[in-house]
């Protein structure tokens, strides 16, 4: 009786553990890998999806990595359901001396948020997983080549009422009337 006691008190005691303390989906990167400083060359935004890690046929919403300039890579999680979206700085990772074609890791951790994955720089392709506070998802993507690609990934973090990087007050209003005008005076590295 004692040991049938014992058992099933350790098995509770993992079962409640194990959902309380689940294991780490988003691992950091190898400390043997050596960081892509300003990250990859091509800066063509990545657009694609993120699914439910645990029922990959449910699509959540839009997934997004691009390069917000300067060497600021960026994952954004747009919620087809209307909630906010997420947004956080992610790095590049190589075996050795980085080289434009091949794969590189990218991993990215703040607060709550994680994400880590693979580009093909010579695909073109993403694939990831990301843990979004207790969320954790499957995402793809492909570059986009396109200038107007390009000009939309810039509107997804600083235009609309649930940006994330709103444009001051003070900023020229003609992007109100048409949103792909940013690059008659930006360009692609923030400027």
């Amino acid at each position: 009786m004692r040991r049938l006691k014992t058992f099933f008190l350790s098995a509770a005691a993992l079962l409640i553990g194990c959902n309380i303390f689940p294991a780490s989906f988003i691992l950091p990167p190898d400390p043997s890998l050596i960081t892509v400083v300003g990250g990859i060359s091509n800066t063509d935004p990545f657009f694609g999806t993120f699914k439910l890690a645990n029922a990959p046929d449910v699509q959540m919403g839009e997934f997004l990595l691009a390069s917000c300039g300067c060497g600021d890579w960026r994952v954004l999680f747009r919620p087809s359901d209307g909630s906010p979206q997420t947004q956080f700085p992610v790095r590049f990772y190589t075996a050795g001396e980085y080289s434009p074609a091949g794969t590189v890791a990218f991993h990215g951790l703040e607060d709550y948020y994680a994400a880590a994955g693979t580009v093909d720089q010579d695909g073109g392709g993403c694939d990831g997983k990301a843990e979004l506070a207790l969320s954790r998802y499957l995402m793809n993507a492909q570059r986009a080549s396109a200038h107007n690609q390009a000009v939309e990934a810039c509107g997804l973090c600083h235009i609309g009422e649930d940006s994330i990087f709103p444009l001051p007050p003070t900023h020229p209003q003609k992007y109100k009337t048409d949103p792909h005008i940013c690059f008659e005076c930006h360009s692609v590295n923030g400027q």
